[in-house]
């Protein structure tokens, strides 16, 4: 069996803080061109890469034992539900609940998320579960085909929606499946690639040179992709790219390549930084909106970034040290 690599749990650790400065554009008020790149390009290979981690690790034992999967969709549950319960102020206090629609509701606790950064786990477990019995049941090639063709149209839906609009017949579909979905980025389209090709790169071990080189290649096509639609204006949605697929392949080979041992530790902290950061954007604000220094800490926007950053980095590690104690303590 492989161990957990140190070198992964380090990379998601710090892919969290591009997930953070999707959230606040830390370079906006600096170049808006080098925000978008650090954002909008680099920014998107985090969750990707949470992602395929998951099928690198969870996937492969979970088809030799279903049950493996079913206590990692509780623990993905538990989680999601304490989410709810945490952002459920801060959805009160920002009006979401004032006209109250149940389908709504429904959509979101199921699908979208309560919260923008919490359609991650509705779709992990939708995801996981749909590329669950893709490959038990026609096996890891024809799943990789069935989930590339869900991840084209999620992207045409998305990344390409201007394009596919000018067909009449195309863009009824799309505008169908937008009153199900708020975005294609969700567990039926966007997920089931990701966790796919983890399971993949689990199976197929041979070291392959080149995929460093091959990684950087696709991440400049992915530069020149997201660029060539962010200036013809075709995006819904910019989470996804056409050549974001192929990167994190080669990407992911390389760090499974040039991988030792594990920490969990790391990646516990990676996970509160994901879930707590918001958090942290909303009370920053709060109490500098309070004391008066917006102008500093917020309006600012790579003060606000680093500030949200140190802080939920902080809060993740005492987190991760008072779990350490209250074990301890149990033994």
């Amino acid at each position: 069996m492989i161990s957990k690599k140190i070198n992964i749990d380090v990379w998601r650790f710090v892919v969290s803080f591009l997930v953070v400065a999707v959230h606040i554009s830390p370079f906006a008020k600096i170049s808006l061109e080098f925000d978008f790149f650090f954002t909008r390009i680099l920014g998107r290979i985090a969750v990707p890469l949470f992602l395929i981690i998951t099928g690198y690790y969870i996937l492969d034992k979970a088809l030799k034992d279903k049950q493996i999967l079913t206590e990692y969709t509780k623990k993905i549950l538990k989680i999601y539900l304490l989410c709810i319960i945490l952002y459920l102020p801060i959805n009160i206090y920002m009006g979401s609940f004032k006209n109250i629609d149940i389908i709504l509701i429904i959509k979101d606790v199921f699908i979208n998320g309560t919260f923008y950064h919490l359609w991650y786990f509705p779709a992990l477990i939708v995801g996981v579960w749909i590329t669950y019995y893709l490959v038990k049941k026609i096996g890891r090639k024809r799943a990789l085909i069935v989930t590339i063709f869900l991840y084209l149209i999620g992207l045409f839906g998305d990344s390409y929606y201007g394009i596919t609009t000018m067909n009449q017949i195309t863009k009824n579909v799309y505008e169908f499946m937008f009153h199900i979905f708020d975005y294609t980025r969700n567990g039926f389209f966007y997920v089931p690639i990701f966790i796919c090709l983890g399971h993949i790169v689990k199976a197929n071990t041979r070291s392959s040179k080149p995929n460093l080189l091959y990684a950087l290649l696709f991440f400049t096509l992915i530069s020149v992709e997201g660029s060539i639609l962010r200036y013809y204006n075709l995006q819904r949605h910019d989470s996804m790219y056409l050549f974001l697929v192929p990167f994190m392949y080669f990407f992911f080979c390389y760090l499974a390549e040039h991988s030792k041992t594990s920490n969990k530790k790391i990646r516990n902290i990676a996970t509160c930084i994901y879930i707590f950061h918001p958090l942290f954007i909303v009370g920053i604000r709060f109490v500098s909106g309070i004391i008066g220094t917006d102008k500093i800490f917020v309006e600012n926007n790579l003060v606000f970034y680093l500030l949200v950053c140190v802080s939920t980095t902080i809060f993740a590690f005492l987190i991760e040290k008072m779990k350490e104690v209250m074990k301890n303590e149990r033994k």
